[in-house]
């Protein structure tokens, strides 16, 4: 953990959090070092690393609920946080960033405005959605449906309209 405080010094107190810690991160990262922990891959391991938290509900005093530690977080820092993996995403996993993304959108209504956007913006980002769900809603024949629906004369207008051809002339919509 320790070796992780320069980086949310960063997301603290840097007036541009993001190309700053990518920066940071960029330089941090040796491949080669075999002791060094900081990667990608731990660094979103500590942010999706289960923490308990107490609350209380006037109800049920003191309950604890499971979160992320990223969830443990003030909003700012989670903003920043996710902000910066949207910046900086082609460096770490798809999966792992939208794994992060979706869990932070389960909570979606109890999040700061600004944590929910920054999440809507890295879920928009990587996640893989291929729309084939779309071809099979037929739309166009619903919209088709409503028109012709919308423009053709009930039965009993039709059928009124045929004995006297002459008793709705300014109708816009022919009866046949």
């Amino acid at each position: 953990m320790e070796c992780w405080v320069p980086l949310f010094d960063i997301f603290l107190n840097s007036p541009d959090p993001e190309t700053e810690a990518s920066t940071w991160l960029q330089k941090s990262f040796n491949p080669s070092s075999k002791t060094t922990p900081i990667s990608t891959s731990s660094f979103i391991s500590l942010l999706m690393k289960p923490a308990e938290v107490n609350f209380s509900v006037s109800s049920t005093p003191n309950q604890e609920k499971r979160v992320t530690w990223i969830q443990t977080l003030p909003d700012l820092v989670q903003t920043r946080l996710l902000s910066f993996l949207a910046y900086d995403y082609q460096r770490f996993c798809d999966k792992e960033l939208c794994r992060i993304a979706r869990i932070m959108s389960v909570e979606g209504k109890y999040l700061d405005f600004w944590v929910k956007k920054a999440e809507e913006k890295l879920l928009d980002l990587v996640s893989v959605s291929n729309y084939r769900w779309l071809s099979d809603l037929n739309l166009d024949s619903e919209d088709e449906h409503v028109e012709n629906e919308c423009q053709s004369v009930t039965d009993w207008l039709r059928d009124v309209a045929k004995d006297n051809e002459q008793l709705f002339s300014w109708f816009p919509i022919s009866p046949g």
